[in-house]
C-alpha cells in the first residue's frame, strides 16, 4: 500500500542515511579514530555501504511493515539483523 511505500522510504532514504553517519563516527571513535579518519572513512565505503544496506533491508522492511503484526515486527527485524 502507499503507506507501506511511505514508512519504507522514510525509514531506509531518511533515517538510515542519516543514523549509519552516526554509527561510523561513533564506532570510529570507540576504534580511537580521529575524527579526520572517520570522515575519510565515510568517504570511502559510505556508499557502498548504503548500497549493501539497501539491497537487503528495503525489501525486509517492506515486508516487515507490509506483512507482521505489529507484535511480531522486532522480531522478525531481529532475525534478519541475525543474518546480516
Amino acid at each position: 500500500s502507499a503507506t507501506t511505500g511511505i514508512k519504507v522510504v522514510i525509514d531506509q532514504f531518511v533515517q538510515a542515511p542519516i543514523f549509519t553517519v552516526i554509527i561510523f563516527f561513533f564506532l570510529g571513535l570507540l576504534e580511537g579514530k580521529s575524527a579526520s579518519d572517520v570522515k575519510e572513512q565515510l568517504d570511502r565505503d559510505y556508499k557502498d555501504t548504503m548500497f549493501a544496506n539497501w539491497k537487503l533491508w528495503v525489501p525486509a522492511t517492506a515486508v516487515n511493515i507490509a506483512f507482521c503484526p505489529p507484535i511480531l515486527r522486532v522480531l522478525f527485524l531481529n532475525c534478519v539483523f541475525f543474518f546480516w
